[in-house]
């Protein structure tokens, strides 16, 4: 009696494992990828891009920097977009956000680049080390 105990028991905790194995499957197929869909809905679709950062001195001799990012950037659409905002956080080696920016542009065609450039001034821009770069439009 105790070995057929046993074995339901043993057999409560596979299927337990399986259930769990299944809903974890459910959510990596269908949660995830809708999420990142609603994160890109921009038709604005990003081709290439890269980051440059340099320190200058500026005006009265006050030491100032750059980062650029720049890039080129396609309407994916089978239209003309307006509105479109490509936005770039950029961060410090240690991943600490160091400032915001962004370019815009009123209309792209159905299927035409844009070479942008987003450039960050402040005196701590040229310690940007990675970026995220984000799209929108209309």
């Amino acid at each position: 009696m105790l070995t057929i105990r046993h074995d339901i028991l043993e057999s409560a905790m596979i299927v337990r494992y399986y259930t769990i194995i299944v809903a974890l499957a459910f959510m990596a197929f269908c949660i995830f990828p809708l999420q990142a869909a609603c994160i890109s809905a921009s038709n604005l679709k990003i081709i290439d891009s890269q980051l440059t950062a340099r320190e200058f001195t500026g005006d009265l001799n006050i030491k100032s920097s750059m980062a650029v990012v720049s890039g080129t950037a396609k309407n994916s659409k089978d239209s003309s977009i307006n509105n479109c905002v490509i936005s770039v956080i950029f961060y410090d080696a240690q991943k600490n956000n160091i400032g915001v920016a962004s370019a815009t542009r009123q209309s792209l065609d159905a299927g035409e680049t844009w070479n942008f450039i987003v450039q960050l001034t402040s005196s701590d821009a040229w310690k940007a080390r990675s970026y995220d770069i984000n799209t929108s439009d209309q």
